[in-house]
């Protein structure tokens, strides 16, 4: 046993050689106290954090585009973010904007709504966009065409020059519905 505690037994005990004793005790178990419920109180907030970092990924992915799926336009996409988002590749961004007959694929508004379909179909609308021809459909302008093709309906006249200038009597460019047209790129 130790002399102190001996003291004390035998009602020896002296109070002031004890009290500092007593004092410089007491706080270093207050100081465990608060070391040990820090400790504590921060595991428990790592896992919050933890928890909070899962379910955050967890809303992205959800939220990411996939093909064969709508998708609603977020702050800073663009049509070929998008395609390398879900097809691989930022070259399909064309065909994204033929799927969607997006008037102007350089401005597409945030909680707008996109169809992204499957891989395939818009490799096929992508080659039409890409061709060096274009069969021309029933109702269809050069500014139309021009639209599809360049994304652009002011650059009908590159269409209309490279397809012979052709002109109606009342001065508009001529174009054939069920005919083939050549595409300069």
């Amino acid at each position: 046993m130790s002399k102190a505690f001996e003291k004390f037994l035998r009602g020896k005990f002296n109070l002031q050689e004890s009290y500092p004793s007593l004092i410089l005790g007491a706080i270093i178990v207050v100081i465990l106290g608060l070391l040990v419920a820090n400790y504590l109180s921060r595991r428990g907030q790592q896992q919050q954090i933890d928890m909070g970092a899962q379910t955050k990924q967890a809303v992205e992915e959800a939220l990411a585009p996939k093909a064969g799926s709508e998708y609603t336009i977020r702050e800073n996409d663009s049509l070929s973010k998008i395609s390398e988002q879900v097809y691989g590749t930022q070259e399909l961004w064309s065909g994204i904007a033929r799927v969607n007959n997006t008037a102007n694929p350089n401005r597409i508004l945030v909680g707008d709504k996109l169809q992204l379909p499957a891989r395939e179909e818009l490799e096929q609308a992508s080659a039409v966009l890409l061709g060096t021809s274009y069969k021309v459909q029933k109702g269809e302008t050069f500014f139309t065409i021009a639209q599809k093709v360049y994304g652009d309906g002011s650059k009908w006249t590159i269409l209309h020059r490279a397809n012979g200038s052709r002109l109606l009597p009342n001065g508009n460019p001529l174009v054939l519905a069920d005919s083939t047209i050549s595409i300069p790129r």
